[in-house]
């Protein structure tokens, strides 16, 4: 009676331990190793500051020795470890992000890895862009209302507010969800589920 006793425990032992290595197994994430993660919400450089953390999602798995370390969907946090905002006229925004920690089976490891930088549009090239075609339509009206002095005067003008208007109509960086960023692993890391 006790050996049948025995061997159905040991039976059920072996069941838990082969279902546990059925998803993520235990070991170290060796430095150098890559993730891809993906932004799960959209970030926008108008609200973000250094230190702010958003959820994401690691994009692929991790396999380390031949064994998924890290299942693709795991909780990933993203931190903003930079953020560079530009002016009216000149300047790109800027967003630095650091992956912060890994949620592998219920259980959050901070992690240690290299940091990536996401750049908006030029302002000083979309003002240049919106001043040149302002000052252009400017001197044509102005030309064809007051000939060569009426040209200058409109340039002027169309310059003048088109600069204005590239001022006002600024639109900072926006990272979407899902936005695909790859980071390396810079500290190995113990991961258990």
């Amino acid at each position: 009676m006790r050996a049948r006793v025995y061997a159905v425990v040991l039976g059920l032992v072996v069941l838990a331990v082969g279902a546990r290595t059925v998803g993520a197994a235990a070991g170290l994430l060796p430095a150098g190793t890559a993730l891809n993660i993906l932004t799960a919400q959209p970030i926008d450089a108008d609200f973000a500051h250094a230190g702010i953390t958003f959820d994401a999602i690691v994009d692929d798995p991790v396999a380390v020795g031949g064994q998924i370390l890290i299942e693709r969907g795991a909780i990933a946090k993203l931190e903003v470890v930079g953020v560079k905002r530009s002016t009216n006229l000149k300047g790109r925004d800027r967003l630095t992000f650091k992956v912060h920690s890994l949620e592998v089976g219920g259980r959050v490891h901070p992690v240690e890895t290299t940091s990536v930088e996401v750049k908006g549009r030029s302002e000083g090239e979309h003002a240049a862009g919106k001043i040149v075609g302002g000052a252009g339509i400017g001197g044509a009206v102005g030309g064809l209302l007051g000939g060569g002095s009426g040209a200058a005067w409109g340039a002027t003008a169309g310059g003048t507010t088109a600069a204005i208007m590239a001022g006002t109509g600024k639109t900072h960086l926006r990272v979407p969800a899902e936005t695909r960023l790859r980071f390396l692993v810079t500290a190995t890391t113990w991961i258990e589920p």
